[in-house]
């Protein structure tokens, strides 16, 4: 999966129809970008993966906006000349904005406040000569936007650009899906993961992850552990797959499935699943990211499929 898996332009791809949506629902600009912690929440290596594969968890997306979120997670630009970026957010209220980008410094680069309008904000911030200096060494760097509205605090992750090509976007893996329904056609999600391949046997970390769009929401992440909250598990991944996916050495995968997740219908409710994986090569990390198809038939990764579920 990991050295065969597929990128594809997300432009093209998400043009397609998305699934079942409902009438005069209003989809999402664009994917949610990076998951919580942006990369930089990596596990500590892993021990002894297990024997077997655990059943998955129910859970529920949540059907009250839960706080601010992202319209889309496409990369901000800095303006170089003036110093600025600027932040988009779906809101319910008036709030401030810290941004932080650890691999420029330890303390947040830019501080805003925001006035909220029809369930929508646009944080305009400012960074120092210094900050901006170093974020054009680097080009792109990840970001986490860390929004205070009405006593909620959130945490949305994001990559800023500060000159160079635009970053490639994201892609899908060439497995792995986010199952829309159950097989009585009720809104109930299914998370199944990818089969990751590796050249030689690798212990590999991963999690999964559904974000979910509503318009007044924007883009919120759901994990195991609740909302922005999960856990990483730790396979054995060769040529074949991951290893406790082929029990007996079975060639058709039982993979690891994270469901039922019972979403709200009626809402315009728009989700779509992300893997994250951390290959570890000679006990250092190696991260990665993409997205899963949306259905149980298609696959995005190669052109084709749907990105969405949609309620």
């Amino acid at each position: 999966m990991s050295v065969k898996r597929c990128l594809i332009v997300l432009s093209s791809i998400f043009a397609v129809a998305v699934h079942a949506a409902p009438a005069g629902a209003q989809s999402p600009a664009g994917p949610p970008g990076p998951p919580p912690g942006n990369g930089g929440a990596l596990p500590a290596p892993p021990g002894t993966a297990p024997a077997f594969v655990p059943p998955g968890t129910p859970a529920a997306v949540p059907g009250a906006v839960t706080g601010p979120g992202l319209l889309t997670g496409s990369a901000v630009s800095l303006n170089r000349a003036k110093r600025t970026f600027s932040v988009a957010l779906a809101c319910q209220a008036n709030g401030s904005v810290a941004v932080t980008a650890p691999a420029v410094t330890k303390v947040p680069i830019a501080r805003a406040s925001y006035r909220c309008a029809a369930n929508r904000a646009t944080a305009a911030l400012r960074v120092s000569r210094k900050v901006a200096q170093r974020l054009a060494r680097r080009k792109a760097v990840a970001a986490t936007a860390t929004v205070k509205q009405a006593g909620k605090t959130a945490k949305l992750a994001f990559a800023l650009r500060a000159g160079g090509g635009a970053p490639a976007p994201a892609g899908f893996w060439t497995d792995g899906h986010l199952q829309c329904t159950d097989s009585s056609g009720a809104p109930q999600a299914y998370l199944v993961e990818p089969d990751f391949t590796t050249a030689t046997q690798t212990p590999v970390s991963t999690r999964g992850w559904i974000a979910w769009h509503t318009a007044a929401g924007g883009w919120h992440w759901l994990g195991v552990n609740g909302e922005n909250a999960n856990r990483w598990d730790t396979w054995t991944a060769n040529v074949g797959g991951i290893e406790q996916f082929h029990p007996n050495a079975t060639p058709q995968p039982v993979p690891w499935t994270w469901g039922p997740v019972t979403v709200p219908t009626g809402q315009g409710v728009f989700a779509i699943g992300v893997y994250e994986i951390v290959y570890w090569v000679g006990g250092k990390p190696e991260y990665r990211w993409q997205y899963v198809n949306a259905g149980t038939t298609g696959a995005a990764a190669a052109g084709g499929g749907t990105p969405y579920c949609a309620y």
